[in-house]
């Protein structure tokens, strides 16, 4: 399978590969650093690692152990360096404050927002930061146009960071790119013009393309499509984003940066083939004007530099070898970034190119004899899917089933229709204009959601996973160095094909558990017990939500379909719904009976699947050891506010009962009493009715109730300021102290001897003991 080419590849950079290993060990370091760290770090420990690292110095002269050093070294500047970035934003201002700056980017729609970045001025300790800003888009007045000095009194709101069980670190990587605040302005009118616009010539170059491309008519998916392709604007709609993200083909809207890259190694390829000089320096060029279009954004830097290293190893017959080009451009990111390892669009490019460049000859050769060929085309196209099949379990909680044959064919419509969009951007043709577009229609609307699947895969034990990860880095290693490979990757494909076949490394719940999952301003609950199968109540208010539980139930170990409860019919509760039906198969879903004539779930449903089944007060059923009865809605109504059709779930455990009130009102409660609910039970744990709202959490329901732990699921500072004060205080009589799990990012209680155990996402656990006279 070796050409004289492959061969000059690998030997020119077998040597470089120590640095691989160091760029693995630094990727560590912010997933091993918890993001609430502030920085401050004993001068004695500073001293202490850099003596152990000089004691590792006489190692450099020897092939064999250079790696530690290197490695060493390069994970303690990593860590230094996130210790100085945490110290810089714990000392940057938050809360309420007035600043100065300028309109750095030009507007983009997300959602029901703009967004764009503000470069502060004043005050001093934040200037030269380009905050993110967003405003709404629907407003009396346009906001101010890009280069406009502007005078504002704002919110400036923290990164919060992500549930310690999570593989996410958006704080982490808030720092590491300079943007640790967020600007949300209720009215554009918040800003005050100081001055005249005054952009710079990139704004300028930017705001030029952006008008020429929203001047192009096009459709709603050719111009999501358009728009991500060629300027790198986020799709506007999120089902668009969800059907790349679920074909394995996200990285081309934007992710990744993959789309420099292709766009680069296309024009170099392009260049050489008419025999052209300055390949090299050709590509690099339009890498340079294409990135400063869409804006030289994290992700483009990534894609620039290794397109940079693509363009000029390939010019130079290897000389830059890919050994050293990828992890040169890698190592140069790191360096300024390090929660680089943190990226999921770093890692998984990463990967991704480790099973293209060195994991594609040895799985040709397993399966030459059956392909012939078609073997080494099948491995350039399989490789990139193994390789990257542990990052995606362990940080999406799932990869794609059609990966390979969607990367097969979208991949080369990328590479034609990226420089094609934006060439018609800045000379549109109109024939040829409506041709792309009719194109990129059927892309969005017709082949990617053809090749849309997920297989769920459980990683609630890690090790399996992490030994699959390193051993892709292993096996490229050997191939660059002309070792022995077969037996390697007979293993690596056994271990993730056995992974596959089993959904993952699953984990059976020992005792019964509710989970209030951090979805935002919302409800997600997640109830396990032993001996039967998960069950969600509620998906959480979008199509976020659902990706975020489809890791959740991951990461606890669920391998099997779940069974969803839906309380009622509002975004905040059944947003998720549609996207969590595509992530995770689905044993069941349930919805509480209505009057109404129309449907009200339509908003929600999935295009495809069984109609769910209803709920009325009465029904019954049985999950491993627990018993579950609906009290509520007790029958078919059609009342004004769907809340008061929530349903109010009591699920029964040995001597547990757990009390789900979805969005009931106080109203509704009332009418629980009078059909003779709670009635008896030793200990009771209730999750509060409508967000700890004012016109839930009846006080009489509460006494009646008299639980041992309340749960309160409240998006951290929600626009309706939810817990009331009202609530709080109704439980705060009975000796209750909710938890919440905005604030806590996320609560997991579950039934221990003697009491109830509670984790929160922050990292923090507590006990609260079963009380010594249950209620009669």
């Amino acid at each position: 399978m070796l050409s004289r080419s492959s061969l000059w590849q690998r030997l020119s950079g077998a040597s470089l590969w120590p640095l691989a290993w160091a760029l693995a060990a630094a990727c560590t370091v912010p997933w091993l650093a918890p993001e609430r760290w502030n920085g401050q770090l004993a001068g004695r420990w500073v001293v202490l690692g850099a003596l152990a690292w000089s004691l590792t110095l006489p190692l450099l002269r020897g092939r064999r152990w250079i790696v530690v050093p290197l490695a060493l070294g390069l994970a303690g500047f990593t860590f230094l360096g996130l210790a100085r970035k945490a110290r810089w934003e714990a000392a940057l201002p938050s809360g309420f404050l007035a600043v100065e700056g300028r309109i750095a980017a030009p507007w983009t729609l997300q959602g029901e927002r703009l967004r764009t970045q503000l470069e502060l001025s004043a005050p001093e300790v934040l200037r030269g930061l380009a905050l993110p800003l967003t405003v709404p888009a629907e407003g009396e007045l346009p906001p101010p146009a890009p280069g406009t000095p502007v005078r504002l009194r704002a919110e400036l709101r923290p990164v919060q960071p992500a549930p310690v069980f999570l593989a996410e670190r958006p704080l982490w990587r808030a720092r590491s790119d300079e943007a640790p605040r967020r600007i949300h302005l209720t009215s554009a009118q918040l800003m005050e013009a100081t001055g005249p616009p005054a952009p710079s010539l990139l704004l300028r170059l930017q705001t030029l393309a952006r008008r020429r491309f929203e001047a192009l008519p096009l459709g709603p998916t050719a111009r999501d499509l358009w728009g991500a392709l060629a300027l790198g604007i986020p799709p506007v709609d999120e089902a668009h984003f969800s059907v790349f993200a679920e074909s394995g083909t996200l990285h081309i809207l934007v992710v990744s940066g993959l789309q420099v890259t292709l766009v680069m190694a296309v024009l170099e390829a392009l260049w050489r083939r008419l025999r052209l000089r300055g390949a090299a320096t050709g590509s690099i060029a339009a890498g340079l004007l294409y990135s400063a279009l869409v804006g030289f954004s994290a992700p483009v830097w990534r894609g620039l530099f290794m397109g940079i290293a693509w363009a000029l190893g390939r010019s130079s017959g290897w000389k830059l070898p890919p050994a050293a080009g990828l992890h040169l451009a890698l190592g140069l990111w790191l360096l300024g970034h390090p929660a680089a390892g943190a990226e999921p669009g770093f890692l998984l490019a990463w990967w991704a190119l480790l099973g293209l460049l060195w994991g594609a000859e040895p799985l040709a050769g397993l399966v030459s004899p059956l392909l012939g060929r078609l073997a080494l085309p099948f491995g350039r196209l399989a490789a990139p899917w193994l390789s990257t099949l542990p990052l995606l379990a362990l940080l999406h909680g799932g990869a794609p089933w059609w990966g390979i044959l969607a990367n097969l064919l979208v991949l080369p419509l990328v590479a034609f229709l990226t420089p094609v969009c934006l060439a018609l951007i800045l000379v549109p043709i109109p024939g040829v204009t409506q041709g792309a577009a009719t194109l990129l229609t059927w892309m969005g609307d017709r082949l990617v959601p053809a090749l849309t699947g997920i297989a769920p895969l459980a990683t609630g034990i890690l090790w399996p996973w992490l030994l699959l990860t390193l051993g892709w880095l292993i096996l490229a290693h050997r191939q660059g160095t002309l070792r022995h490979t077969r037996a390697l990757t007979v293993g690596l494909v056994v271990l993730s094909l056995g992974l596959l076949g089993f959904h993952g490394t699953g984990r059976a719940p020992a005792t019964l558990s509710l989970e209030s999952v951090d979805i935002g301003q919302g409800d997600a609950l997640l109830l396990r017990v032993p001996g039967g199968g998960a069950t969600l109540i509620d998906t959480g208010p979008g199509p976020w939500s659902g990706r975020r539980l489809a890791r959740v139930l991951s990461r606890r170990g669920v391998r099997e379909p779940v069974h969803l409860v839906l309380t009622h019919a509002h975004g905040d509760h059944a947003g998720g719904w549609a996207t969590l039906s595509r992530l995770w198969p689905l044993a069941a879903t349930s919805v509480p009976v209505t009057a109404e004539e129309e449907d009200p779930w339509l908003p929600f449903r999935p295009p495809a699947g069984a109609d769910p089944g209803g709920l009325l007060r009465g029904d019954a059923w049985t999950r491993g050891e627990a018993a579950f009865s609906v009290r509520w809605p007790s029958s078919a109504f059609a009342l004004p506010d769907a809340n008061m059709e929530s349903v109010v779930l009591r699920v029964t455990w040995r001597d547990r009962e757990l009390w789900l009130m979805g969005d009931a009102l106080a109203i509704q409660e009332r009418d629980l009493l009078d059909l003779g609910d709670p009635g008896p039970s030793p200990h009771r744990l209730l999750k509060a009715g409508h967000h700890g709202s004012r016109n839930a959490s009846d006080p009489a329901w509460v006494a009646a109730l008299k639980p041992e732990v309340a749960l309160i699921p409240a998006g951290f500072h929600n626009r309706f300021e939810h817990p009331h004060p009202e609530t709080l205080a109704t439980f705060r009589r009975e000796g209750l102290i909710p938890w919440i799990t905005g604030s806590s990012q996320g609560v997991r209680i579950s039934a221990q001897d003697g009491g109830w155990r509670i984790d929160t996402g922050e990292g923090a656990t507590a006990f609260t003991p079963l009380r010594k006279s249950p209620t009669p």
